[in-house]
C-alpha cells in the first residue's frame, strides 16, 4: 500500500484524536494499533482486558493477551495494545464483569507525551 515519495496514498500517520473527560467510572484505557479493531470488536478488548486485569492485576499481562486473542483470529495485520489502568484493583473487582462501557480513543503525539509524563510523575 505505500507508494512512492510524494505519491498520493490510502496510508496516513495521523491518528485520529478525541478528548475525553475521565470519571471515576473509568477503569481502564486501551491503546491498540488498527489490526486488534479489525478482528475484536471494542466491547470484546474490554472483556478480554477486564477478565485479564482481575486474574493477574497486571496491565501488561492483559495487553499480551489481547493481542493473543486477536492472533486467535487469524488476522494479518501487526498487533499493537497497551493497557493503562486508571483504577485500584479494589475498585476493578467491584465492578460487574459485563457491565457494557467503554470509550474508544487515539492520542496524538502531544497527547502520548503528556500522558506519560503524568505517569511516570506518580
Amino acid at each position: 500500500m505505500k507508494l512512492p515519495f510524494g505519491s498520493a496514498s490510502p496510508l496516513t500517520a495521523e491518528p485520529e484524536v478525541k478528548q475525553m473527560l475521565l470519571t471515576e467510572d473509568d477503569e481502564f484505557m486501551i491503546l491498540g494499533c488498527d489490526g486488534i479493531w479489525d478482528v475484536m470488536s471494542n466491547q470484546d478488548a474490554v472483556n478480554v482486558v477486564r477478565r485479564e486485569l482481575r486474574l493477574h492485576n497486571d496491565p501488561q499481562q492483559s495487553a499480551r493477551e489481547l493481542v493473543n486473542q486477536a492472533l486467535c483470529k487469524d488476522t494479518d495485520d501487526n498487533l499493537t495494545a497497551i493497557v493503562v489502568c486508571f483504577t485500584s484493583p479494589d475498585h476493578r473487582t467491584s465492578v460487574p464483569s459485563q457491565r457494557p462501557r467503554f470509550r474508544c480513543c487515539n492520542l496524538s503525539e502531544d497527547a502520548r507525551k503528556k500522558l506519560q509524563s503524568l505517569l511516570g510523575s506518580n
